[in-house]
Parts: C-alpha cells; sequence; structure tokens
C-alpha cells in the first residue's frame, strides 16, 4: 500500500527529506586540473613489466628434476 506525501509529487521522495537538486555548480577537487593531452601523455604507452628472477629449487625440487632426468634417460636407452 502506497501513501501519498505533501510535496513528494513533483520533487520525488527526496525533496521531502532536503536533498539537494542536482543542478549545483561542481568545482573540480584538485588544484591543477590535467589537460586532455597530459591525461592522453600518462595512458599512451605500456605498462612498465617488472623483471622477475626466478628462485632456486629447494631440496625436494632437485631430487625430482633428478630422477625425472633418470626416467628420460631409462626411456631413451638402447638396451
Amino acid at each position: 500500500m502506497t501513501i501519498a506525501l505533501p510535496g513528494s509529487s513533483k520533487k520525488g521522495i527526496g525533496g521531502l527529506f532536503g536533498r539537494k537538486s542536482k543542478t549545483e555548480k561542481k568545482s573540480p577537487t584538485a588544484e591543477k586540473q590535467l589537460t586532455p593531452q597530459e591525461v592522453a601523455k600518462m595512458f599512451k604507452g605500456p605498462a612498465a613489466v617488472k623483471v622477475v628472477k626466478p628462485t632456486k629449487l629447494n631440496d625436494v625440487e632437485k631430487k625430482d628434476v633428478e630422477r625425472l632426468g633418470s626416467l628420460r634417460g631409462a626411456l631413451y636407452s638402447k638396451d
């Protein structure tokens, strides 16, 4: 069930509770605004790629590599 509130038909329910209209002039928050050319410069090139060094293998991984190497050797040996 809806109730008709006085003043809600013209301004909507927001006007009833004292919300400000959307016609206010907004001022920029930053002191120095960037020009469109400056914004284009920021996004012009590809992002910088960080070079990541591979980590060293731990003991378990080293043993696994040795086992795989011996299995490959057994697979391709001509006995």
